[in-house]
């Protein structure tokens, strides 16, 4: 995996505080010491995910969390990486203190209003989050970021068909 140095060269340079940020992201492991059952367990195990898609997953997920905290603007995930999301905002001192600590602010998850329009929002604000995660990590892996990367996604529950 790539890290933001490595894309230095075809991204914006780095200040000092974004590369201490992602750093600290980056190091940052969602599976706390001690849990019974750690989020990236749950998280294969729930989405039938092998361990090393679930852990490019968390990476992605981590990229976007940096994203939401420098990009200056609204930022949507794809499918695989409100995945992630969902699943770590149920372990709550993870995500709101530890997390939050790194980040230095909280970041809420705002769904949808059900409304007809947010499919084209959350549409225009996929677009913005991919150019600036090129901006700062260069091409986004496809399997997690693309088009069809809902296929990756099961309905809460629910595992594939044996």
């Amino acid at each position: 995996m790539s890290n933001v140095n490595e894309n230095a060269g075809r991204a914006k340079a780095l200040t000092g505080d974004l590369a201490s940020l992602w750093s600290a992201l980056s190091a940052f492991s969602l599976d706390m010491r001690g849990a019974p059952y750690p989020l990236s367990a749950r998280l294969a195990d729930e989405q039938d995910w092998t361990i090393e898609f679930t852990a490019a997953a968390i990476e992605e997920y981590k990229r976007f969390i940096f994203l939401a905290a420098v990009s200056g603007h609204t930022v949507t995930p794809s499918l695989v990486v409100d995945e992630v999301w969902h699943t770590h905002l149920i372990y709550t001192r993870s995500y709101w203190e530890q997390m939050g600590d790194i980040v230095g602010r909280l970041i809420h998850h705002d769904p949808g209003s059900g409304e007809a329009a947010d499919e084209a929002l959350f549409a225009a604000q996929y677009h913005r989050t991919l150019n600036s995660y090129r901006r700062f990590f260069g091409e986004p892996p496809s399997e997690i970021w693309g088009p069809d990367n809902g296929k990756h996604v099961l309905p809460k529950g629910r595992k594939k068909p044996a």
